[in-house]
């Protein structure tokens, strides 16, 4: 036990997975609803292989960023989720090398624009400007410090979800009045053009390492300053499975609530734009992980949360083309859905109690590179065996 985390397992599970492959694929689940200010997602049962992960948390969201008390905005679940996926990572990197932490603090920091009613209004620029300030005071060495968070840049999932140029799936139903359902596979959908000037909204979550995967998170965001912390502080956590304490809902949940949450709202006002009448209105959301590429058992099996889908379901007169054309325009206008189509960057900074340790970049390039020296000692290292039996 380190850190909060029985790792003893971990070598065990590894060689299970390499004959069982089903066993290292986890599928997680959300469902948002019209709430009072805005929508209510539930995050629901996850299956890890052959077996169900029990999940049972709410999240309420306001609509926008334009009325902050009413809830989290998605905009600001969408960097926590970024922030709890690396500091998770970062827990399992320090205690796969036998470093005990003391403390692990985690700040995100990004930016949208927005217009005056909170709405991103898209264009080529979606969540940008994002930087992770990571402070660990641990036992570690400054090297083994620096190499754990270069690590976690190229296995974080979530991370690698925003680094990566990537996709989703996206359908529609329209349920007509006869309890005949009508689905319309989208795919994915370009994301919206610019629609004039904004106004930078700046935002930020704090995320401090309580105990295991537990962290506990905080979230503001600016022009305004609006801070949240007039509300309990958020917990994101893993299930027991996960070797968590199931305290609340982990990154990849909290990624698919809050990008479930703004398609809520973004279908409910085009829909009123165009005069369509909604009733019933779900958003079901899912994505996966896949052990083997987050552990590096396999090169060619994605560390990023990935298979990300989405189907948007509801009971209406409208023309199932009409209601199609509805989720279209809501999902143009997603900024996190746009995120992922795109490659994405962003800027790391490391500190200890001591000071800085190290700043860099992480995009494809440095991914690449750092799987490229992982391969080459590794290879050196199988070299150096080999020849040591052959003496």
């Amino acid at each position: 036990m380190r850190n909060g985390l029985d790792i003893s397992g971990v070598s065990e599970f590894v060689q299970e997975i390499g004959e069982k492959p089903v066993e290292a694929v986890i599928d997680f689940h959300a469902c948002a609803v019209p709430g009072f200010s805005g929508a209510e997602v539930s995050i629901r049962t996850a299956h890890h292989g052959t077996q169900r992960m029990a999940r049972s948390f709410r999240i309420p969201f306001t609509e926008h960023s334009a009325h902050p008390f009413g809830g989290l905005s998605a905009y600001e679940a969408v960097v926590a989720a970024l922030g709890a996926c690396v500091l998770i990572t970062h827990v399992h990197g320090y205690s796969a090398r036998g470093v005990t932490i003391t403390s692990l603090r985690v700040t995100v920091t990004a930016a949208v624009e927005v217009d005056a009613d909170g709405w991103w209004v898209g264009g080529d620029s979606a969540l940008h400007d994002v930087r992770y300030l990571i402070e660990a005071d641990c036992a570690g060495s400054v090297d083994s410090v620096r190499e754990v968070s270069q690590f976690v840049t190229c296995f974080s999932p979530n991370h690698r979800a925003f680094l990566d140029e990537g996709g989703y799936r996206l359908a529609a139903m329209a349920v007509r009045p006869d309890g005949t359902p009508d689905v319309v596979e989208l795919d994915q959908v370009d994301p919206a053009p610019a629609g004039g000037d904004g106004t930078r909204l700046d935002l930020t979550a704090e995320l401090c390492w309580e105990y295991g995967t537990e962290a506990g998170l905080m979230t503001t965001f600016s022009p305004g300053g609006e801070l949240r912390r007039e509300r309990p502080r958020l917990v994101a956590d893993q299930s027991k499975q996960m070797l968590g304490l199931d305290r609340g809902p982990n990154p990849q949940e909290l990624l698919l609530a809050a990008i479930s949450a703004d398609l809520t709202h973004q279908v409910r006002h085009v829909a009123a734009e165009r005069g369509i009448t909604l009733a019933g209105l779900e958003v079901e959301s899912s994505g996966r992980l896949d052990i083997r590429g987050m552990l590096n058992v396999s090169p060619d099996i994605p560390a990023r949360f990935h298979n990300i889908r989405f189907l948007v379901r509801t009971d209406t007169e409208a023309a199932p083309t009409d209601f199609a054309d509805v989720v279209r325009q809501a999902a143009a206008r997603n900024v996190m859905l746009a995120a992922l189509l795109r490659p994405g960057a962003v800027q790391v900074d490391l500190r200890s109690p001591a000071g800085p340790l190290s700043s860099f970049r992480s995009d494809a390039d440095q991914v690449a590179a750092f799987l490229a020296e992982m391969a080459r000692k590794q290879a050196a290292m199988a070299g150096n065996a080999a020849h040591n039996l052959q003496r």
